[in-house]
C-alpha cells in the first residue's frame, strides 16, 4: 500500500515546470508513495490552512517543490535601513512552500526540499538544517541523478519510519 506524502507545489507557469511536476508525481507513485496537494488532489471548501493541516496529518512526509513564482529584476532588501542591500535577478517560490513546510516541520515530518536552481536560498530552501535540500534544474532526467537518488532514498527511509511510528501509536 502506498504511503501518503504531502507535495507542496505552487501553480505552474511554464511548460518546463509542468513537465517536472508530472515527472515528480510519476516518480513518487513508482516509489509506492501517494503525493497529495491541496488544490490538486485534495480540496478546501473553506479555510485553506485548516485543510492543509488536516491533509498533512494524514501524510508521513513532505516534499517541498520550490519553483520560480516571483522574479525581481531589481529591488532592495531592508530598503531605507543601514543594512540595505541591492537585489538583482532574484527568483522566489510561492510563499505557500514556507507555510506548508513550517506546518509539516511542527508535525515532525521528514522534509525534502527540491529547489529549482537559481532560487534565493532562505527559510526551507536553506541547507544545513534537519531536512534535505536538493538543488536541481527542472529536467525530469534530474530525478534519475545519483545525487537526487541518495537524498531521496534517505528521506524515504525516514518517511517509512514515521509511518511505522504513526501505526504503532494508533494501536
Amino acid at each position: 500500500m502506498a504511503l501518503s506524502v504531502f507535495l507542496s507545489v505552487g501553480r505552474m507557469a511554464t511548460l518546463e515546470q509542468r513537465a517536472f511536476v508530472a515527472a515528480l508525481e510519476s516518480f513518487l507513485v513508482a516509489q509506492y508513495l501517494r503525493p497529495r496537494t491541496v488544490g490538486r488532489t485534495d480540496f478546501a471548501d473553506q479555510k485553506p490552512l485548516q485543510r492543509i493541516a488536516d491533509v498533512l496529518r494524514e501524510c508521513s512526509g513532505t516534499i517541498i517543490l520550490a519553483t520560480e513564482r516571483l522574479y525581481i529584476a531589481a529591488g532592495a532588501e531592508l530598503r531605507g535601513g543601514s543594512d540595505a542591500t541591492a537585489l538583482a535577478d532574484v527568483k522566489l517560490p510561492t510563499v505557500w512552500n514556507q507555510i506548508e513546510a513550517a506546518i509539516a516541520y511542527t508535525l515532525g515530518h521528514p522534509l525534502l526540499a527540491i529547489v529549482e536552481a537559481g532560487m534565493r536560498d532562505e527559510g526551507i530552501l536553506e541547507g544545513g538544517y534537519d531536512w534535505y535540500v536538493r538543488w536541481t534544474d527542472l529536467s525530469p532526467q534530474s530525478l534519475a541523478a545519483p545525487e537526487f537518488g541518495a537524498s531521496f532514498a534517505a528521506w524515504k527511509r525516514n518517511v517509512e519510519r514515521y509511518a511505522d511510528a504513526q501505526r504503532s501509536s494508533a494501536q
